[in-house]
This record gives structure tokens, C-alpha cells and sequence, in this order.
């Protein structure tokens, strides 16, 4: 079965204030970290690893970018559709609003839906998708699992010359500050790319419902035939989710263990 159009969109004579208004709303929802160059100490031996994750967050702002902007355009379509003639500007300015801040997932499954023939093409188009996704979300992992590590050696030495007696209490406290000051940008740029790359798979899982014409618990139960085949057509998407759940829960016991370790160094320090 083919789709068919559901949404013929009007030009709006104001159209760019209605994306701008959308994506300064947008801003305000999703951390934009991009790391300026030189904010990487050179000294820092665990720096390699924030530069790795932030080149792959920088990629993510793109491409969400790039959706935010047609889900803003889709919302202010819609606003306009469902306003009298006398308030249209007015519905699609909250059009906007609605679809720059809840509208990735539909933005996404409508651009698919645009170009596929069928939901079989569709659930094939997302599963590629999620595919690609998985790749990220291995190399960010890595990267995020390396760092926490890096920085856990560097508390330990740290707390080892304090006891020792080699670096004394006013250099430890130096110390500690810059080591605080590198988790704080590492946790930003961390919890930045967790949240692009959490709501892509949203976005996949969602759209895998939509074809189906199941709820998204439906979809990550299998709970009914609907549900169990389109999951059937995309296992890169059910992999790519449990990948992303695993990986925000090893970092989150990584980041606890490295937070543990600050705190005894600040009791060595008195």
C-alpha cells in the first residue's frame, strides 16, 4: 500500500519569523556543547577523549538541526490549518512552538513517510537509520567509558601524592580544582551527545510505532502481532535502544565511582 499525502502546506508570508521563533525555542530544550577551539587543555592526557566525544556531538547538533528546522516548518502548517483566517499568523506561530519543541520524532517519521512507498520501505528505511545509529553510539560509549577512566587514574595519583606527602595540601587543593573543573566539562559534553543520541532513538522507535499503528510501549513490549512484526523488520532499532539504555547506566555508575573519588581527596585535604 502506498501513503498518501496528509498535509498540504500553504506558504506563510512570515515564514522566517515563524523558524526562528521555533528554533530559539528549540535551543532551550536540547544542550548545544561545542567545544571552541583551545578549550581542550593540551596538558590534559585525558583530553583526547572529550575531543572525540564532542566532534561526534557536533555531528548530532546537525542533523537534529536540520529536522528541528522541517519540524518547525510542519507545526507552523498545522497551526495555520487549524486557525481561523483572521488569526492564521497567530496559530502559526504556536504551530511553531509545538513543532520545534515535541516535533523530531513526527518531523522524522514524515520525512520517511514522504519518501517511502510502503511501510514495509519505511520500516526498512528506519532500521538503516538505527543501524548507522549503533555505530555512534559504540564510539561514543568507548569514548565516554575512556574518559571516566582516564580521570579516575588521574584522582588516584592525585590522592597517592597527597598521602605520600609529595604534593602538599595547597597544591593539592590546586590541583583538585582543575581536575573538578575538567569533570564539569566533561560531564556537559557527556550528558550532550547522550541526549542527541537518546533522541534519535526515540525518534526510530517512534516512527517504527507509527508505521505499525501501535503505541511505543506496544513497539518495546512486542506486546501484540503488530508490534512483534514491525520490531520483526527493525532490530537495528531494539539493539540500538538497549545499546544507548546500557550505555547511560555504565556511565552513570563510572560518573559515581569518579564523584566517590573526589570526595575522599577532599577529605584528605582537610
Amino acid at each position: 500500500m502506498k501513503f498518501s499525502e496528509t498535509l498540504i502546506g500553504r506558504s506563510l508570508g512570515r515564514g522566517v519569523i515563524v523558524l526562528t521563533l521555533s528554533a530559539t525555542v528549540l535551543a532551550g530544550c536540547d544542550e548545544q556543547i561545542v567545544l571552541a577551539p583551545g578549550a581542550v587543555d593540551a596538558n590534559d592526557s585525558c583530553g583526547k577523549y572529550v575531543t572525540t566525544i564532542a566532534e561526534a556531538r557536533q555531528t548530532d547538533i546537525n542533523k537534529q538541526a536540520q529536522n528541528a528546522a522541517a519540524g518547525a516548518v510542519f507545526g507552523a502548517l498545522l497551526g495555520a490549518a487549524v486557525s481561523s483566517s483572521d488569526d492564521r499568523l497567530k496559530g502559526a506561530l504556536a504551530g511553531a512552538a509545538v513543532g520545534g519543541l515535541a516535533g523530531f520524532s513526527a518531523t522524522y517519521y514524515n520525512q520517511k513517510r514522504a519518501n517511502a512507498q510502503d511501510a514495509r520501505a519505511l520500516l526498512s528505511s528506519v532500521n538503516q537509520d538505527a543501524s548507522k545509529e549503533q555505530v555512534l553510539v559504540t564510539r561514543t560509549g568507548a569514548a565516554v567509558a575512556e574518559l571516566r577512566r582516564c580521570r579516575n587514574g588521574q584522582a588516584a595519583q592525585l590522592a597517592s601524592g597527597i598521602k605520600s606527602g609529595k604534593v602538599d595540601k595547597a597544591n593539592g587543593r590546586k590541583q583538585l580544582a582543575v581536575l573538578k573543573k575538567r569533570i564539569a566539562t566533561d560531564n556537559k559534553v557527556i550528558s550532550a551527545s547522550f541526549n542527541g543520541i537518546g533522541q534519535r532513538v526515540d525518534s526510530y522507535v517512534d516512527a517504527t510505532a507509527a508505521t505499525a499503528s501501535v503505541t511505543r510501549a506496544q513497539v518495546l513490549a512486542a506486546s501484540n502481532a503488530s508490534a512483534r512484526n514491525a520490531r520483526a523488520a527493525t532490530p537495528a532499532v531494539s539493539k540500538v535502544t538497549t545499546s544507548t539504555k546500557n550505555m547511560t547506566a555504565q556511565d552513570a555508575k563510572a560518573a559515581k565511582a569518579l564523584e566517590s573519588s573526589i570526595s575522599s581527596i577532599e577529605k584528605l585535604l582537610g
